[in-house]
């Protein structure tokens, strides 16, 4: 017991004094079609598709809430957010199977500079809901049917019926699914007082994950975006643990050895969990086997070695190191060997290596502290963040947003931006400070 406490207030001042303060299916066919009328219309993404989504139309059961209206608002929001589409405002439904009402909504919508309409069908059947999503090619002069989808939910998830019409949407248009059907994970609370929740990434449909009065740290999701990592001083000391928020499961311990156990990274296979540990000694990057519990070293410097982070083919980790004197970022093999710099000139922390594996998000501290983008072999570092104090970046699963925190309205919240810096967006909102965010996966 007494040789953890000495180590104890490291990690403190590494994740509360400052937070992240060192040291811390449609047919293939169809989708063809879709993707040629985005790049016949917007050049290749330069410009944004205008795309019409009227509320959706009940076909099915009374609907005194207005979820129709809700479905449509969600997915248009979602769209808007992605940065490939500006949605044209439409009030009012199309009527179900009258082809004469549609073709002359669809005249309407494309002389109002739209080129795509999305025509949606809400069925409410007791405590199930199951929307149509029909998408049209406005672009077209008979305004053809791009493709279509049907999904099913418990009624009570309507707004995640409409971020899976967004994402189908963004499938059809770029052959990749959209993000807005995943989580972020986030710590909320002041220092003493840190609870881990999970909300829609737009920050709505919050739920608590930890709920033990005590401090909880640095959430991170599995890839099959089951189950969380985190660090808890639940039984006084920084441990890890692992939390199933959508199951009926007790947190599992991963890692409970004297000192520190922080920065915990899943792999991309979610086999294994890289982490630093100072059990002997000095903060290092270890690697746990998630089956068996085995551990392996992977770092053996007199320097801090620490915030591990996996490239999408699992087989490099990218970590923090001052074995230099200053904090940098370094990538090094799976197995610890070929270890080189990629940052310098700077004070760097946190990184986050892209779903796309070309880049690394990381904190750069120049008097206030922003996120940096960098390619991996160490060239074109640029700066996506102004304004306040900017940290902690996570990456969408597409690799066109960061999220992070970010004092920049008085207190701190979950803001996302695009990977260029531009349609920054508060995510959190309120009096409560939120930090430490985590993007989940998609969700299956």
């Amino acid at each position: 017991m007494s040789i953890r406490r000495p180590l104890i207030g490291l990690l403190v001042l590494a994740h509360l004094a400052l937070p992240g303060l060192w040291p811390v299916a449609s047919p293939p066919p169809a989708r063809a079609q879709a993707v040629d009328v985005f790049l016949n219309v917007t050049g290749g993404g330069a410009r944004k598709l205008n795309i019409a989504i009227p509320e959706f139309t009940v076909t099915t059961g009374a609907d005194p809430g207005g979820n129709g209206k809700l479905v449509a608002s969600v997915a248009g929001n979602d769209l808007t957010f992605s940065g490939l589409f500006s949605v044209v405002a439409a009030t009012g439904a199309i009527p179900a199977h009258n082809q004469d009402a549609l073709r002359q909504s669809w005249k309407e919508f494309a002389a109002a500079g739209a080129h795509a309409g999305v025509h949606g069908l809400l069925a409410l059947r007791g405590e199930r809901a199951e929307v149509e999503m029909r998408l049209y090619d406005l672009t077209s002069p008979d305004h053809r049917l791009i493709g279509s989808k049907k999904f099913d939910l418990p009624a009570a998830q309507m707004r995640r019926l409409g971020h899976k019409v967004a994402d189908e949407v963004v499938l059809q248009f770029t052959g990749e699914p959209g993000i807005a059907d995943t989580k972020i994970a986030y710590v909320v609370g002041p220092a003493g007082a840190k609870e881990i929740v999970i909300a829609d990434y737009d920050g709505a449909a919050t739920m608590p994950v930890t709920r033990n009065g005590s401090i909880n740290l640095s959430p991170v999701w599995s890839p099959d975006a089951r189950s969380l990592a985190f660090v808890s001083y639940k039984q006084g000391y920084p441990d890890l643990y692992r939390a199933f928020p959508f199951e009926r499961r007790p947190d599992q311990t991963l890692a409970a050895f004297g000192g520190i156990n922080s920065s915990p990274a899943f792999s991309p296979d979610g086999r294994s969990l890289a982490m630093t540990l100072s059990k002997d000694g000095n903060p290092e990057i270890y690697v746990l086997n998630l089956a068996s519990g085995a551990i392996r070293r992977l770092t053996r410097h007199a320097g801090i070695d620490t915030e591990p982070t996996w490239a999408p083919t699992g087989r490099q980790i990218a970590f923090v190191s001052d074995r230099t004197g200053v904090p940098h970022v370094y990538v090094m093999d799976a197995e610890g060997a070929n270890v080189r710099q990629v940052t310098s000139s700077g004070f760097h922390t946190q990184p986050r290596w892209s779903p796309r594996g070309d880049t690394i998000a990381y904190t750069q501290r120049a008097g206030a502290h922003d996120i940096w983008v960098v390619d991996i072999d160490g060239s074109n570092p640029r700066r996506v963040t102004s304004g306040g104090d900017n940290q902690g970046p996570t990456w969408a699963p597409s690799g066109r947003h960061i999220a992070f925190q970010s004092n920049r309205l008085g207190r701190w919240q979950i803001f996302a931006v695009l990977v260029d810096g531009s349609a920054a967006a508060a995510i959190t909102k309120g009096n409560a400070e939120s930090t430490s965010p985590s993007w989940s996966p998609r969700l299956p």
